[in-house]
């Protein structure tokens, strides 16, 4: 904290420096000498802050919390939990949270409203695109797809890894890309539903 302020105060006295370029020079050396001072001795108190931290932790166990803190594996979840009202109450809950942050941020969606801007989208959205649909996709390119994913990564919760699912696809072929075009078709990716091909 000393050797902050002395650093400031430094740093203060080289800027109000304006006339005496050789006092100014004379300063500005102090400031830089003070700030690399202070600078070795906030990596010192570091060092020692971490090194008490690691002394105070039970060094038996071999999964306590430096273990943990290192490679970053202690997650925090952030938690909205209240917020005030314009009236002076407050929120009690997270439903209530998410709620009234949506009354507060979310704007009305009302046409009486509407800029020019606003009624030209409005218009754009009820016109069916005429854009073309994608095209099919073939076999050799489902396959070139599945060969790219890592066959070392572990596999979701499904338990299909890139290997069954490459063996699968070769077996068949017609079946796999079948169920990828109609999941193109239709625009979704089902998750227990059965496809009807």
């Amino acid at each position: 904290m000393v050797s902050r302020k002395k650093t400031n105060a430094l740093w203060r006295r080289y800027q109000r420096n304006t006339n005496n370029e050789n006092l100014r020079q004379e300063r500005k050396e102090k400031y830089f000498d003070g700030r690399s001072e202070y600078e070795g001795k906030m990596q010192e108190a570091k060092l020692k802050s971490w090194k008490t931290f690691c002394t105070i932790n039970d060094g038996v166990n071999p999964w306590n919390i430096v273990f943990k803190t290192a490679p970053r594996k202690i997650r925090t979840s952030t938690r909205l939990t209240t917020l005030e009202k314009e009236d002076g109450t407050y929120t009690t809950d997270t439903r209530s949270t998410i709620m009234h942050m949506l009354e507060h941020f979310v704007l009305d969606d009302r046409e009486d409203s509407d800029n020019e801007l606003h009624r030209k989208i409005r218009k754009e959205i009820q016109e069916p695109t005429d854009t073309a649909d994608d095209k099919a996709f073939t076999k050799e390119e489902i396959i070139a797809n599945l060969k790219k994913i890592n066959s070392k990564m572990a596999p979701g919760e499904d338990g299909l890894s890139s290997n069954i699912l490459i063996r699968v696809f070769q077996v068949f072929p017609l079946f796999f890309t079948q169920i990828y075009n109609a999941c193109l078709k239709e625009g979704c990716v089902p998750k227990n539903e059965n496809i009807q091909l």
